[in-house]
Order: structure tokens, then C-alpha cells, then sequence
């Protein structure tokens, strides 16, 4: 669904993620998304890249994961970088992270 404002890609009725970033790399469409409920009013702590293919003017979406991700992140996310690079500060902000 696009409104102008955002974007949610809804790949079934129980499905629907908000895009958070996008950008070609390399001739390839990359997306970041987040998960939201299904009223698209609150966000969810589930996080992908996806890869796009297109087939005429249809959009499929596969999950970017490993090498691929750790090359790609950094440059949909930039904030990401410092966390792929060391991971042990993931986990130092993970663990003094407030609930």
C-alpha cells in the first residue's frame, strides 16, 4: 500500500512490513523493512532486507542473509556499520538496553 507518505508491502493478509530504507545497488533493488501490525499502526521488533526481482511490471521479494547482508546493510543503514563490524557492541547495547 503507498499513501505518498510511506510505503507497506503486504505479502499476505498477516504480512505487512514498512519500508525503511531503499536503494539500487549494483543494477539490484535492496529494501529494509520492519514489521507492522496488521492495522499498520505500531511497528513490530522484526527487521529484513530484501532483494527485488521484477518480472514485467510484477515485484517478487527474496530475503537478503549472510555475506550478501553484511555488504548491503551497511549501505542501507549506515548506523549499522559499527554493529556489523563490532559485534560485541551489539551485544553491550542489547544488554543495557531498557525494556
Amino acid at each position: 500500500m503507498e499513501n505518498g507518505l510511506h510505503t507497506v508491502v503486504e505479502f499476505d493478509e498477516n504480512d505487512k512490513w514498512f519500508v525503511m530504507a531503499e536503494k539500487s545497488i549494483d543494477g539490484t533493488k535492496y529494501s529494509y523493512l520492519i514489521k507492522v501490525t496488521n492495522d499498520e499502526n505500531d511497528f513490530l521488533d522484526e527487521y529484513q532486507v530484501m532483494k527485488s526481482y521484477f518480472d514485467g511490471s510484477d515485484e517478487y521479494m527474496d530475503v537478503v542473509n549472510g555475506e550478501e547482508l553484511k555488504k548491503i546493510l551497511p549501505i542501507l543503514v549506515p548506523e549499522a556499520k559499527e554493529y556489523i563490524e563490532h559485534p560485541e557492541k551489539l551485544k553491550d547495547l542489547l544488554d543495557n538496553r531498557t525494556v
